[in-house]
């Protein structure tokens, strides 16, 4: 019996996957990887993300943000379409979004603006955001001071160092999601790994990119993910499936990843609510919720 895994962010929305999208999903499953978390881009790929999770209930889960490079397309139009489409079980996080430096394929006062408008919605729709850092550490955590006080979600790929870590980590409510690059050589991800809190960890591929060492595939897929997670192991010297168990836990509990695919997600603040209201009525609501019923956020 392979040992369960999350792959915390795949991007298989993606054309290099049309070819065979479908059988890539198979063959990640049938290895254990139970869960895959497919963030938005922008509209469209967002859009495409929820109807491959639709397609897949309680395997892949879907997040809609619009990713740095893209900042330019973000509209208060687009917004409110993330808005509408976070009322989905489906949809499990805000993003993935972010500020990217090392491209600059969007102005850097474009970039904060919509970083900003992103932390906003995933504070209305009470989700975990996915953010994306490159080169830009400095004016994520500023804003996030500013801005993000409270919420909760990732910081994807983490690239940084072990000071860059800890003040990612002093965000109580964010961990820190390791990628192809902790199998590489030549960077200070082994000591921000072995630093990190077990609970404040997660693995992911972010395919199609970053394929692990010592792949030589051309092409990264969810089903690498059990590379990162052998690696990550290996460096804070625990089994595979501890490691696997942990991370695990961790995505399940960040992205409220239903184990009953048949039920639909309810947000930490309809369930707040819900019991916060007394006799009957609360018992006669959430019997209604869980059997069908329309799911809030």
């Amino acid at each position: 019996m392979p040992c369960l895994l999350v792959d915390s962010h795949a991007h298989i929305d993606t054309p290099r996957f049309n070819a065979d999208r479908e059988d890539v999903i198979s063959a990640a499953f049938e290895a254990g990887i139970t869960r895959i978390v497919d963030p938005g881009c922008d509209l469209d790929s967002s859009r495409f993300a929820l109807s491959l999770a639709k397609a897949h209930p309680g395997v892949v889960f879907a997040g809609v943000g619009t990713h740095p490079h893209d900042a330019t397309t973000y509209s208060d139009e687009v917004g409110t379409c993330y808005r509408e489409m976070a009322q989905e079980a489906e949809v499990v996080a805000i993003g993935e979004f972010g500020l990217d430096y090392f491209r600059m394929l969007s102005p850097r006062y474009v970039q904060r603006a919509v970083f900003c408008e992103h932390l906003q919605i995933a504070r209305d729709c009470d989700l975990p955001c996915i953010i994306h850092v490159r080169d830009s550490h400095d004016d994520v955590i500023e804003l996030l001071r500013a801005h993000g006080q409270g919420l909760r979600g990732v910081f994807h790929c983490f690239s940084g160092n072990v000071a860059q870590a800890e003040e990612c980590l002093a965000f109580s409510g964010f961990m820190l999601s390791f990628a192809g690059p902790l199998t590489r050589q030549g960077n200070a991800l082994p000591e921000v790994a072995r630093m990190a809190p077990l609970d404040r960890i997660l693995v992911e591929t972010d395919s199609p990119y970053l394929v692990p060492q010592p792949l030589r595939a051309k092409r990264n897929e969810p089903l690498f993910v059990k590379h990162v997670a052998e690696k990550l192991a290996e460096i804070r010297d625990m089994t595979f499936e501890e490691i696997a168990q942990v991370t695990t836990a961790n995505a399940i509990r960040l992205f409220s990843l239903d184990t009953d695919p048949s039920r639909q997600r309810r947000s930490e603040s309809e369930q707040r609510q819900i019991g916060n209201d007394a006799g009957a009525s609360t018992a006669t609501q959430s019997a209604n919720l869980q059997d069908g019923g329309e799911s809030t956020q």
